[in-house]
This record gives C-alpha cells, structure tokens and sequence, in this order.
C-alpha cells in the first residue's frame, strides 16, 4: 500500500514540472482532443443604457497573485459579474468578456504600469472529470489562451511563462465548485 503512495506522488512531483517547453502527453481515445486555442477575444461591447459604470476593486482572488492585485490596482466593472481569475466552461478554454476586462489591467500594468518588465507564470488548471492526459492538455491550452490575449496587449512573449497542473490541485465536488477548478492561476515569476 505504501508503495502506491510513494508512487503516486513521484507521478504527481513529475507531472508537476510539466510546462510548455515539455512533451504534451497524448490525449487517450476516452476523450475528443481539447479544443484549440481561440481567436484573440473582441474588445467587450458598450453599455446599452450609456450609463457609467463604477469600477470596484479586486479582493481576495483565487488565481491572481495579490502582489499584482495591489500594485496594479485591479478594479472590476460593477456591471460585470466578479471574477476572480480567468475561469473556463468545461471542456473550454474561451476567455468571458470579464476575464479579458481583468487581463487588460494586467497587461497595462506589466507594459506600463508599476510591475514594467516583471515575468508571469500562468498555471493552467482542469477539474477532475475527463483523464489526466486530456486535462493536462486542456490546463495548457487554458494558459495559452491567457498568455495570447496578455501577448495580444503588448507583454512581451518571453515574459510569460506557461505550464499546467491538469487536475492535480482539483478540489470541486458539484458543478459550482468544480468551476474553481477550471481556471488560470497568474503569478509574477521570479
């Protein structure tokens, strides 16, 4: 029994390393191939009601470093549901219109802002249903996609660093808590 252990967690401590300069592993027949990157994401529409909208701070984020939180000074759209990191539909690696509100801020302030020429590390996350392969898979398809947008605003590629964790932190045990789990963590890198 112990044996097991020992050797799942030396699987867990070598899946861990994964990013993506690695190999990917191959998606088994059990699962569809993770869907593609998307297509940068269109700027979020206007207002209907031409109404302003107050801009509240992030607080107390799941996925975003708070030491980006803080020195950017990330605020939300009140009129957009709060999010605490880009989080994904199953099976998806679309961005939400309030996800790219978040990365826009990010992206300004690492180009321009207080954190200029600092690295990310963006840990790409799955919830545990499908297998291990496909959510590693997906994991890194989900940080790419951030990474894209990010480099789509102007930080440099080489600044971001891209790996996945798949399904191996997954804590979800119903469908509003497995959302958690299907998410991009961002962090500053070194």
């Amino acid at each position: 029994m112990s044996s097991k252990i020992v050797a799942m967690v030396a699987v867990a401590f070598a899946l861990a390393g994964c990013s993506k300069d690695t190999v990917k592993p191959p998606v088994t027949a059990q699962r569809a191939t993770p869907p593609p990157p998307p297509a940068p994401v269109a700027a979020p529409e206007q207002a209907k009601d031409d109404q302003p909208h107050v801009a509240q701070p992030i607080t107390n984020l799941l996925g975003l470093d708070s030491e980006i939180v803080r020195m950017c000074n990330l605020h939300i759209d009140a009129a957009q549901p709060k999010e605490e990191s880009p989080h994904f539909d199953t099976d998806e690696s679309v961005l939400s219109t309030a996800d790219t509100s978040v990365l826009t801020q990010v992206a300004a302030c690492l180009t321009t802002g207080p954190l200029a020429g600092r690295h990310l590390k963006l840990v790409g996350r799955a919830d545990q249903r499908g297998t291990t392969e496909y959510n590693f898979v997906l994991g890194e398809h989900r940080a790419s996609t951030v990474s894209d947008f990010l480099e789509h605003e102007g930080v440099a590629s080489p600044r971001i660093r891209e790996t996945s964790r798949g399904e191996l932190d997954a804590t979800g045990t119903d469908d509003a808590s497995m959302r958690e789990d299907r998410r991009v963590d961002i962090m500053l890198d070194g």
